[in-house]
């Protein structure tokens, strides 16, 4: 580690890799259920962040992770309670419309 308590080149590249190569299957696994993920984007969003600052743990340390989850959820929590929201508020709208044009 160097003194900003980074690890060398190395193993942040190794890390680079690894958080590649899960955001690549990540996005596969979206795509495949994309019929059923459309309703969660900001569950599925706060899943692939939540994976990142968990590794960013082996380079920041635990610590300075959980302050980074801390405010990660600070700033998520609303959006996605937001977006829970705006998807009861859509599902009432689609309601309606099909009521309205029963009669």
């Amino acid at each position: 580690m160097d003194i900003d308590g980074i690890l060398n080149g190395t193993g942040l590249g190794i890390g680079f890799v690894f958080m590649l190569i899960f955001g690549i299957l990540y996005n596969i696994l979206v795509e495949r259920f994309q019929k059923r993920s459309q309703r969660y984007t900001a569950e599925l969003v706060a899943g692939g962040v939540i994976v990142t600052v968990a590794t960013s743990g082996i380079f920041i340390g635990a610590s300075n992770m959980i302050t980074v989850l801390v405010l990660f959820v600070g700033s998520g929590l609303p959006m996605m309670v937001g977006s829970w929201i705006r998807s009861m508020r859509d599902d009432e709208q689609a309601k309606e419309v099909a009521k309205e044009s029963l009669k």
